[in-house]
C-alpha cells in the first residue's frame, strides 16, 4: 500500500503543468491620447525580458497597422535580451488624412528563439482617431446698445472650423451679477454642427442698473460631443461686452475774484460730471469776449468735479456777458465727444477805496473848516455887540 501511494504522489506532481515565465515583454506608451486626421504620433516600445533563467535571441518586431493607420518602421529585430535586460524603440504613427472618427489599432508581434525553441508574443496598442470640431463665437451684435439698467437681443454665430462635427452642442451662457438672461435659462440646443458650418443664436440679456460701464467679459460654455459620440468635450469662450455709459457734464460758476467792470478778474468756473460713464482725456477751452484759456483735465469720473480758473480783462465789460465752455473727450472705447456749455457772467462796479493818505488829507481839511467856521462865528457877534 505504500508503495502505490508513492506511485500516485509521483504521477499527481508529474501531471501538474508548468508555466514558463515569457522571456520577452513587449510594453509601450503613446505619445497622444488622440490624434486627428492626416496627423502623426509616436510610440515607445519597451522590449524586456522579465525572465530570470533564459536569455531570447533572434527577436523579430512586425508592426502591423489598422485601418487609417501607417507605421515607421514595420519590422524591428533585437539579437537578443540579457536576463532583466530591456530596450526602448520609437515607431512613428502616420493618420489617413480621410480618416473617421474610430479607434484604430498596431498590433505588434514579437517573435524570437529561446532555449532552442521557437516562440512569439504580440500586443495591441489601440490609437484613438478624432476628427475634432472647433468652435468659435463671431460677429456678436445687439438690439440695442448695453447700458446699464437696459435689456437688449444679443446675437452671434457659433462657427465651426475644425475637421469634423459637433453633435448635441449646448450653449450656456454664464450669467452674472451685472448680467442676466431675460425669460430664459440661458441654455439652447444644436442638433450638430458640421465642419465649416455655422449656427445663429441669440439671448435676451439684461445689463444691472449698478453695473459699471467698461468691458465685461460674458462666459459663454460650448458643450459637445464630437462625430464618435463617445467623447464629451466643454470649452469656454468669451463674450466681450462693452457697457456704455453716459456722461452728462453740468457746469456752473463756482466763484470770482476781483470781477469790478474795468479791471482784471478771474472765474472760478466748476465742471461736474453727473453721468454714469468716466470721461477720458477731456479737455475745456474756455472763452468769452474778455479772454479764453484751454485746460487739459485728463479723467473725469463719474460725480466727480473739475475747478478751472479763467482771467478775464474787464476793461470793456458794461453788463452780464456769457463764457462758452467747449468740451472735447473720449470714452472707454476710444469714441470721440464733444459738447458744450455757458454760464452767465456779471461784473460789479468797483467799491470806492479811500487810503489812509487821503484819510490823513481829509481830517487836515475837516480841521481848517472847523477853525474858519469858528472864527466866522466870532466875527459875526462882535459886530452884533
Amino acid at each position: 500500500m505504500k508503495n502505490l501511494a508513492l506511485v500516485l504522489a509521483v504521477l499527481f506532481v508529474l501531471a501538474i503543468p508548468v508555466f514558463a515565465v515569457e522571456a520577452v515583454s513587449v510594453g509601450y506608451t503613446v505619445a497622444d491620447a488622440k490624434v486627428r486626421p492626416g496627423s502623426q504620433t509616436n510610440i515607445q516600445l519597451t522590449v524586456s525580458n522579465p525572465g530570470t533563467t533564459s536569455t531570447p535571441s533572434y527577436i523579430t518586431l512586425f508592426m502591423s497597422p489598422g485601418p487609417y493607420l501607417t507605421v515607421d518602421p514595420s519590422t524591428l529585430s533585437i539579437a537578443s535580451l540579457g536576463l532583466g535586460s530591456s530596450q526602448l524603440t520609437n515607431l512613428k504613427v502616420s493618420v489617413d488624412r480621410n480618416a473617421i472618427s474610430t479607434t484604430s489599432y498596431i498590433t505588434v508581434k514579437a517573435t524570437y528563439v529561446v532555449d532552442g525553441t521557437s516562440r512569439d508574443t504580440s500586443v495591441t496598442i489601440p490609437i484613438k482617431i478624432r476628427r475634432d470640431p472647433v468652435l468659435q463665437i463671431e460677429n456678436v451684435t445687439y438690439s440695442r446698445q448695453p447700458e446699464p439698467g437696459i435689456s437688449t437681443m444679443m446675437s452671434f454665430y457659433i462657427t465651426n472650423t475644425g475637421v469634423g462635427p459637433a453633435t448635441d452642442l449646448r450653449v450656456s451662457l454664464n450669467q452674472s451679477s451685472a448680467i442676466s438672461v431675460t425669460g430664459s435659462s440661458g441654455d439652447l440646443y444644436v442638433a450638430q454642427l458640421d465642419p465649416s458650418g455655422k449656427t445663429f443664436v441669440e439671448f435676451p440679456i439684461t445689463i444691472s442698473p449698478t453695473a459699471d460701464a467698461g468691458l465685461v467679459n460674458l462666459p459663454v460654455a460650448l458643450s459637445y460631443y464630437d462625430e464618435s459620440k463617445s467623447d464629451q468635450t466643454t470649452v469656454t469662450k468669451y463674450v466681450g461686452i462693452a457697457v456704455g455709459g453716459k456722461t452728462d457734464f453740468i457746469a456752473t460758476v463756482d466763484s470770482v475774484k476781483d470781477f469790478y467792470f474795468g479791471q482784471h478778474g478771474t472765474a472760478s468756473i466748476s465742471i461736474a460730471n453727473a453721468g454714469n460713464s468716466p470721461a477720458e482725456f477731456l479737455t475745456v477751452k474756455a472763452s468769452s469776449p474778455y479772454g479764453s484759456k484751454e485746460v487739459y483735465v485728463g479723467k473725469l469720473d463719474s460725480d466727480d468735479t473739475q475747478t478751472i480758473d479763467v482771467p478775464q480783462y474787464l476793461s470793456g465789460a458794461f453788463g452780464p456777458y456769457n463764457m462758452t465752455l467747449e468740451l472735447d473727450w473720449k470714452d472707454n472705447f476710444g469714441n470721440e465727444y464733444a459738447d458744450v456749455q455757458e454760464v452767465e457772467l456779471t461784473p460789479e462796479s468797483a467799491p470806492i477805496q479811500i487810503g489812509i493818505g487821503t484819510i490823513v488829507v481829509l481830517l487836515v481839511l475837516a480841521g481848517i473848516a472847523w477853525w474858519y467856521r469858528k472864527r466866522i462865528i466870532a466875527a459875526v457877534k462882535g459886530l452884533k455887540k
